[in-house]
This record gives C-alpha cells, structure tokens and sequence, in this order.
C-alpha cells in the first residue's frame, strides 16, 4: 500500500494525500514528518499500515526543504511529527495512541 511493499521494509514511502473522512463527515488531514532509519518512525509506520490511515508522508532526510520548514514551524527537528490538521504532535507512543483512538482496527 503507500508505495511500501512487505517484501522490502528499508523501501522509501511515496505516501498518498493524507486525508481521512471521518465517521461524522468531517476530514482529518494527516502528514508524518520522519526519516526511513528512523526506528520511532518505523513504530508509527506500522500502526498507520495496521490501521489503514491516509497519511502525506514527508521525508526530511530527503528533502531540504520539508526539514527547514519542520524546524522553522515547530523550533524543533526532531522525527516522527504526525501533524494533524497543520498541528504537529511528537512522541512515537503519542502518536500511536492518538491514532488508535480515532481509527479502530477494522475487524
């Protein structure tokens, strides 16, 4: 899925547009900031596949750019930054928790 095959784990995500239709109609935008050594990275990354979430993912290791603009928004360059509607949250198990709460596993 997200241009990440199974057979490859060490395979750079494409991502897709990051928005998720909510159960009350709402849409939740979601873009990951992070870096594919990254092992806290890789935590949130499992939990968005297990969860099937759309999420924009944003390497700053491989775009300049993308890091400037975390820094500058956030003073911060630290990874993984989930931002949820443009607001940034940090902390892997933050993140995490936050996701499951909104999106359930699908039985």
């Amino acid at each position: 899925m997200w241009g990440w095959g199974s057979d490859n784990p060490a395979k750079s995500r494409e991502g897709g547009d990051g928005n998720n239709t909510m159960p009350d109609g709402s849409t939740l935008h979601l873009a990951l900031y992070k870096y594919d050594a990254c092992g806290f990275c890789s935590r949130v990354h499992r939990a968005i596949d297990q969860l099937e979430v759309k999420v924009e993912y944003r390497d700053v290791s491989t775009d300049r750019q993308m890091r400037l603009d975390h820094r500058e928004r956030t003073g911060r360059t630290t990874v993984p930054a989930l931002y949820i509607d443009d607001e940034p949250m940090f902390e892997s198990r933050d993140i995490i928790d936050w996701l499951q709460e909104r999106f359930p596993t699908k039985a």
